[in-house]
């Protein structure tokens, strides 16, 4: 364990809360703890950043503002002291369509993200599509792999059954490139998410760029994840720890692992006995 906390960072589905649920108390309380105790917190998530991610402070009641936030998987980085968001490493419309040519006949889809939520490219429109125009009011539009190529992008969302990833990783792995990389973002019952992205982003690069913006050494930040996209993350931090339902390589890497899942309010049970209690 670290000798000194400074800094926090977690990823948010099925590591801070269960995906698509609420938060946990012992979680709320744990965060809202640290943060009286001069501990500065932020999630560390693949989603695009903007004034939605920023707004679960609110929505979880944790009675503070982030003070900072990674999205796009460590291609975006937002820093409350500044108010500036910053970008890294975008996939161009050339990368997407070399990238989507190959998979575009398989039964799955891919999101481009223009402009955070508020302006999204699909291939198709489906049940995840009307779930986030639902949420998040955005704007989506539906084109083929020319459409999409359009626009520079943080990452290329794939979403498809977990019964077509056989077919759908011996296409990629036919159709590898150095100039981008595949990660596994989420796996539940009858869904798979993969993002493409760029080899050099990842949740750890923007960790390591807020630890240079604010002086602050990466041996005073722990860090909490649970899947593949998260292993920069844990690696970069002083201390990194997996929860209980998370992925084996995602495990492999940690210095830790929680003793409940998600859905027991693992984060906020570690925080209390390993870091309260310490």
């Amino acid at each position: 364990m670290i000798e000194k906390l400074s800094v926090v960072a977690a990823d948010i589905d099925d590591t801070l809360l269960p995906k698509g649920k609420t938060m946990l108390p012992k979680t709320r309380a744990a965060l809202q703890r640290l943060h009286e105790e001069g501990v500065l917190f932020g999630p560390a998530s693949g989603r695009p950043l903007d004034w939605r991610t920023l707004e679960k402070a609110k929505e979880w009641e944790l009675g503070f503002d982030f003070d900072f936030a990674i999205g796009m998987n460590g291609g975006e980085l937002y820093d409350a002291e500044t108010g500036k968001y910053e970008k890294y490493f975008l996939l161009s419309g050339k990368d997407i369509k070399t990238i989507l040519t190959p998979i575009a006949h398989l039964d799955l889809n891919a999101i481009v993200y223009i402009n955070g939520y508020d302006d999204i490219a699909a291939l198709r429109m489906d049940d995840f599509m009307r779930d986030s125009q639902k949420r998040n009011h955005s704007n989506v539009t539906i084109g083929d792999v020319d459409y999409l190529s359009r626009f520079d992008t943080g990452k290329i969302e794939i979403h498809l059954k977990p019964e077509d990833m056989d077919e759908f990783m011996a296409v990629c792995n036919a159709n590898q490139s150095e100039r981008w990389t595949l990660i596994k973002t989420f796996e539940g019952y009858g869904h798979v998410t993969m993002e493409f992205v760029d080899p050099r982003v990842n949740k750890g690069y923007a960790l390591k760029k807020f630890s240079e913006k604010r002086g602050i050494p990466l041996s005073e930040f722990m860090a909490f994840g649970d899947m593949d996209n998260d292993i920069g993350l844990l690696r970069e931090a002083g201390w990194g720890v997996c929860l209980l339902n998370g992925a084996d390589a995602t495990k492999a890497v940690a210095q830790a692992i929680t003793e409940y899942t998600v859905e027991e309010d693992g984060v906020g049970r570690y925080l209390e006995t390993h870091w309260f209690s310490r």
